[in-house]
């Protein structure tokens, strides 16, 4: 559910005044605890019945879970992020299952400023490596998590929070990537801006369900497995107003990343074609992007 908040653009003047001054520290009283609901509430939709109680958010500070807040210059909260430490495969990981960012304060770096105090939260106390999850569909929040903050995607998991009430989620099942990033931050790649950005999408195959002229397309029918190839992405689900449309979509990134990935491609960024407007995940056959 982690970095999964992204909706329309915030106002330039929001922005520019959130950003000055945002600090990022635990929740420590019942009432940010409180806040914090009321913020996930705003997020995903006052009718969404999966926010996290603020007496869990109490009791998982006091176990070694994480919750954090950005907090404006007025002390409003703006920000948070909620994650959980726990065993996985003999080691201990953490879980980072939920980031929301409040619509004034997006597009201000807010969402990352909260990863990376999480990030060097868990260095501090041992923790190698987090997990979380987000919507391939999220063009956006791909850009994040692969391009600015380096995380590298472990698998593709179908429905993994059920269908829910939020209007973020278009009725559909709550498909998933799942990606790890290490609390060492020598051992993580992370690009700026785009991991193909000197080079036009066209020079590779396209896995897409509404091709363009002049697209080289792949199939996942063929029997070659060129070395590279892209996985279209709308470049804003959210402004896709036909339920089938993003069904549809929805379909196709199951069905191109389980092919994918079945088949030993491993997602290096993604890539916002400028001159088309098109996004697409870039995947290169045999490769690893550092965790």
């Amino acid at each position: 559910m982690a970095i999964d908040s992204s909706r329309s653009p915030a106002p330039a003047a929001a922005v520019a005044e959130t950003a000055a001054d945002i600090t990022i520290r635990p929740l420590v009283s019942l009432a940010e605890f409180k806040a914090c609901v009321d913020l996930q509430q705003e997020v995903w939709g006052e009718e969404y019945g999966d926010a996290i109680p603020a007496s869990l958010l109490h009791v998982v500070a006091h176990v070694g879970g994480i919750i954090a807040g950005a907090f404006a210059a007025d002390g409003e909260l703006v920000g948070f992020v909620f994650g959980l430490t726990g065993i996985r495969d003999g080691g201990i990981v953490h879980w980072s299952h939920a980031l929301g960012v409040r619509e004034s304060a997006r597009n201000a770096g807010v969402g990352r400023m909260l990863k990376h105090y999480q990030r060097a939260e868990l260095a501090r106390r041992g923790v190698s490596t987090l997990y979380w999850t987000f919507d391939p569909l999220m063009a956006k929040n791909a850009h994040l998590n692969l391009n600015r903050l380096g995380a590298r995607v472990v698998e593709y998991v179908e429905n993994m929070y059920g269908t829910t009430s939020s209007p973020l989620h278009h009725g559909l099942a709550t498909d998933r990537l799942i990606v790890s990033w290490s609390t060492n931050p020598e051992s993580v790649r992370s690009n700026g801006s785009s991991p193909v950005e000197a080079m036009s999408a066209r020079t590779r195959l396209i896995l897409t369900p509404d091709p363009h002229a002049g697209d080289a397309l792949a199939h996942l029918d063929s029997p070659d497995r060129p070395a590279a190839l892209l996985i279209e992405v709308p470049a804003d689900i959210q402004r896709v107003t036909s339920h089938a449309t993003v069904a549809m979509w929805h379909a196709a990134i199951r069905a191109n990343f389980q092919w994918a990935l079945r088949n030993g491609y491993s997602v290096s960024g993604l890539h916002r074609d400028q001159s088309s407007g098109r996004s697409f995940y870039v995947l290169q056959l045999g490769s690893s992007t550092p965790s």
